[in-house]
């Protein structure tokens, strides 16, 4: 197996421990095949046990000196270095896939944003994922996905949509209400281990409460590796961002999840992303899908459209049916008629 062209260091992180390196004549690392045996409760040796007291601490470390980096002034190449230490970082992946029911999710736009002026929308392809090229062109990472892929990004509801997008006044904004059609169930992957979301938020104090309930099934050493671990993502996925840059290793991971190093796709992968809402106060989830799923098996119900008069975006508020505005003063509402194919109609 030919090396990948990954970075063993950066600045000042943590050096990539050498188990994490293939194993010559193999395709498996030393943290693979030692993991492997923890989890199916083999012997290890001594040394083994040390080599992995060795990751949980690389993860602890890395975890803390993350906070300290200056993402905002990494020149071009430094961004490529820093991806191929963050692909060596995590070439062992910890999966835990769950069965997410979705039973609608809101995606909102900025009219002016997707289609370059303040007109209605009457094509739902701007309500969807953006396309590709799109993506490329602007350059920047997201939470989920860096410029070489695209994805759905949707949340809950609404309110949730206004604290995450923050839409400013007199422009006219939409909001597509998309529904699964023949099944309401995928596979996502849940990010969990923040202590921060799993406070207020439901979903992610469950997902916290499943991965500790672990501690007296897994073998000790796993189970302080894999809360590291988790915990370092965990962190990555629910910080508040002032660059672009400093959404790399939440965009590498979830990518890395949802498809492999040539962008593939294989049948029964992870269809989405689920992450507690920074904007939002961690208080609801938003949902990255992939387009093929967003294109076979969810259609758009409807669109709203509105403008903002007066903005509360940093209010809390109180569901009581997800397309509820407490957030705003709104004015010239109205609601699709009907979609035919690719065209709204608007009453």
């Amino acid at each position: 197996m030919t090396m990948p062209n990954w970075n063993s260091k950066f600045r000042d992180l943590p050096e990539i421990p050498s188990t994490k390196k293939f194993v010559d004549g193999s395709q498996m690392t030393e943290e693979q095949i030692i993991g492997f045996k923890l989890l199916n409760e083999q012997d290890v040796t001594e040394d083994e046990l040390k080599k992995f007291v060795k990751l949980e601490n690389f993860y602890s470390e890395l975890r803390e000196k993350l906070r300290d980096l200056d993402y905002k002034n990494f020149t071009e190449n430094e961004v490529d270095e820093f991806k191929n230490y963050i692909f060596y970082a995590f070439n062992y992946r910890i999966f835990a896939s769950n069965n997410i029911a979705i039973f609608s999710t809101y995606r909102l736009v900025v009219n002016e944003n997707v289609m370059g002026s303040n007109e209605a929308i009457v094509d739902t392809k701007f309500l969807s994922y953006p396309p590709i090229d799109i993506v490329k062109k602007i350059g920047k990472f997201n939470r989920a996905n860096s410029s070489n892929c695209t994805l759905f990004y949707s949340c809950e509801n609404i309110n949730t949509s206004l604290k995450e997008i923050k839409p400013p006044i007199n422009k006219l904004i939409t909001v597509g209400v998309w529904v699964p059609k023949n099944r309401n169930k995928f596979n996502g992957y849940a990010i969990s281990n923040s202590e921060r979301a799993g406070a207020v938020n439901a979903g992610v104090k469950k997902s916290n409460d499943a991965f500790t309930s672990t501690k007296d099934e897994l073998h000790s050493q796993f189970f302080k590796f894999a809360k590291n671990y988790l915990d370092l993502i965990g962190e990555e996925f629910t910080k508040e961002v002032n660059h672009h840059n400093e959404y790399i290793i939440s965009a590498l991971f979830a990518e890395s999840t949802l498809y492999d190093l040539n962008y593939q796709r294989k049948e029964g992968d992870f269809e989405c992303v689920i992450y507690p809402s920074v904007g939002n106060n961690f208080f609801s989830d938003n949902v990255a899908f992939i387009p093929e799923v967003i294109d076979n098996d969810f259609i758009l119900e409807k669109a709203i459209e509105f403008e903002i008069e007066e903005q509360y975006y940093d209010r809390e508020y109180t569901t009581t049916h997800p397309e509820n505005i407490t957030l705003a003063k709104i004015k010239n509402l109205r609601i699709s008629k009907r979609i035919i194919g690719n065209i709204i109609e608007w009453e």
